[in-house]
């Protein structure tokens, strides 16, 4: 019903009638758009959408592991070690993405994911920045047109799920949407963010001085992953208790 910045605004607009303000309506009024997310006439699909493609099962067993969770964080050292990486990837700063304007205090759910498509030989063979340009090329194709092509296709093809195959994966970034902000009149949390990460997806939040992501991964697929990711950084990450995440005891 609400993707996670809609969430943010709903929590917020709650926030303020939990302190006890006198106020008759939150400071950012909700706004009913959803005529902006309806299908046009005829509906047309005009963009490519691997992220909907039937892809045949690879009957990997690795993949049909069960999933299993493990919180990595980032501290400064591990994040200049990746960007040593990946030095030549860096988006300018001038760079505009269009896309489609949805008012503020919209509380629904606007995700559109394009997807970054490649042979998993080439994944595993190339350098770590192959990856990451194959996903900076991605994130510009989510253009306004791209959106009202995913509107239309839900349309054509009746509603399909994102494809969760083996080698697909998802990666949320819900850093900058405020949760860490959200106060119920008990001050701001200690922690903002998601409880953990679930089949496919996975996110990132911040910390005080860096970056906790939880991440979800058959076992065996989260050893290597792990082996990789000390290899890249150089730092272990779990011999720090001041950098262990708290155990997050609640959910909403």
């Amino acid at each position: 019903m609400s993707d996670a910045a809609g969430l943010v605004q709903f929590l917020s607009a709650i926030a303020e009638f939990a302190q006890g303000k006198e106020v008759t309506a939150p400071s950012v009024s909700p706004v009913w758009q959803r005529e902006l997310l309806s299908e046009r006439h005829p509906p047309r699909i005009t963009c490519l959408h691997h992220e909907y493609e039937q892809v045949l099962d690879t009957n990997n067993n690795d993949a049909n592991s069960t999933p299993i969770q493990k919180p990595f964080f980032f501290g400064p050292k591990e994040i200049r070690a990746i960007r040593n990486h990946l030095h030549r990837m860096q988006v300018p700063p001038h760079l505009s993405l269009p896309g489609l304007i949805v008012a503020q205090g919209y509380y629904g759910n606007v995700i559109t994911y394009p997807a970054a498509a490649s042979k998993a030989g080439k994944v595993c063979s190339f350098p770590l920045e192959y990856t990451v340009e194959l996903v900076k090329m991605a994130k510009p194709q989510m253009t306004a047109e791209y959106f009202r092509s995913v509107a239309d296709l839900m349309v054509i093809k009746g509603r399909p799920l994102y494809t969760v195959a083996a080698g697909n994966f998802i990666v949320s970034n819900v850093r900058h949407l405020g949760l860490d902000t959200v106060d119920f009149g008990w001050g701001k949390p200690v922690y903002g963010g998601i409880a953990g990460a679930f089949p496919v997806i996975s996110c990132d939040m911040n910390l005080k001085d860096g970056i906790v992501v939880p991440i979800c991964l058959p076992e065996p697929v989260m050893e290597r992953f792990e082996e990789e990711l000390k290899k890249t950084t150089k730092e272990p990450f779990d011999g720090s208790a001041d950098h262990r995440p708290t155990k997050i005891t609640s959910m909403l």
